[in-house]
């Protein structure tokens, strides 16, 4: 547990215990005494950055501190609380509650047995053990609290990441949607007018035709007035057909494929009852028609082995318009596997995209579903390069 303040406690304590070791002993300082301080300074660093994340170890480690730093007291003499305060500490931060508990009692042990001629001193050694006691599991609180607290942050922060990203594909998803139904209720327009206004039109100027020749033996009048009228439906059949190229814009042929790959999906999901989504950047570039093929096959095969072979309820699709590349990603939630073997599905795929000189990955682990992602070049013509399975 990283606590800047304790680090310090801890050397400045050490420091005052070796201070006290030399500066008020009762006796010389011998080849004895040196071994004792350099096992008591050893044990307490070896506690502190090597075991510190045993606690058995750092229990055994507290033990024998609090074994050396009796002996140095009773044969050496210097300040009793010095030695005892850093297993206090350490007790306290690297050990469970109820080990702390125990360190406490067996440092308030050592103390008493190692007690003074001087009460007054052995109350105040043992007071003020208790008090630091109990201020370190206060600051071990605080400091768990502070940890829980930046733990929580980060999670708040990790989903707020994830609720943005979510938020712009769903804005952006939306944008889309609106798009292709503005496209489609136009598309729907235009083939209403052409197929009523349009036939209703040409109806009527053979009609007149008809008109026209009988007239011709009934009156010049009548035939002229055929004649004129017939123009005037001609004119009225080009307004129409005008209207309707105005109104059907160039742009829906660029989005047929996807318009077909909905109504794939909106089969797929209607027979087997797997939920698919389907979600594309906002800006979309042309397929021509082997890339059309090959991006409906794709999805047909992906969906097909979702169900036959991953068991998936879930798939998502999206399809990526990435300057002169499109990249469609397709994920399902099926059972996945640690060893995949390329079957037709797969070999129908990679053959496909690499007629068109495009790349294929696939990913999957057993219980985490499988991911296929592919890439087609747009502008380039396939030249012949072969790619495999990453």
């Amino acid at each position: 547990m990283e606590n800047r303040l304790v680090t310090v406690i801890r050397y400045l304590t050490m420091g005052f215990a070796i201070l006290s070791f030399v500066a008020f002993n009762r006796r010389d300082i011998d080849e004895y005494g040196v071994i004792i301080l350099l096992l008591f300074v050893i044990n307490s660093n070896l506690r502190f950055f090597t075991f510190r994340n045993k606690e058995f170890l750092v229990f055994i480690s507290l033990m024998l501190e609090v074994l050396i730093a009796g002996i140095a007291y009773r044969y050496y003499g210097g300040i009793a609380l010095f030695y005892f305060i850093i297993a206090i500490f350490d007790g306290v931060f690297f050990v469970r509650d109820r080990l702390s508990i125990l360190v406490g009692g067996v440092v308030l042990m050592a103390i008493f047995i190692t007690k003074d001629s001087n009460p007054e001193i052995l109350v105040l050694n043992i007071g003020t053990t208790i008090i630091l006691f109990f201020l370190t599991l206060y600051m071990k609180y605080e400091h768990n609290q502070k940890l829980a607290a930046e733990k929580l942050y980060d999670k708040l922060k990790i989903s707020e990441e994830k609720l943005k990203k979510t938020n712009m594909d769903l804005e952006m998803y939306a944008s889309s949607i609106k798009e292709m139904a503005v496209l489609r209720e136009r598309n729907r327009i235009s083939r209403e007018i052409h197929d009523s206004v349009g036939h209703s039109l040409s109806t009527i100027i053979i009609q007149l035709g008809a008109i026209e020749k009988l007239a011709k033996e009934n009156g010049l009048m009548a035939s002229e007035m055929a004649k004129g009228l017939s123009n005037f439906a001609k004119e009225g059949l080009e307004e129409v057909r005008k209207a309707i190229r105005q109104l059907k814009p160039l742009e829906m042929e660029k989005y047929q494929s996807i318009i077909a790959i909905e109504n794939l999906i909106k089969e797929f999901s209607r027979f087997t009852g797997v939920d698919v989504r389907l979600g594309f950047s906002k800006e979309k570039k042309a397929l021509n028609e082997e890339q059309s093929i090959v991006v409906y096959r794709v999805v047909q095969e992906f969906l097909s082995n979702s169900v036959r072979h991953g068991k998936a309820s879930k798939v998502n699709i999206f399809m990526n318009f990435d300057e002169d590349k499109l990249i469609v990603t397709l994920r399902d939630n099926g059972i996945g596997s640690d060893n995949i073997e390329k079957g037709m599905g797969l070999t129908n795929i990679w053959e496909r995209v690499n007629e068109l000189g495009g790349q294929v990955q696939y990913s999957t682990e057993k219980g985490k579903g499988f991911l296929l992602r592919i890439v087609l070049n747009l502008q380039k013509e396939y030249v012949g390069e072969e790619y495999g399975y990453n």
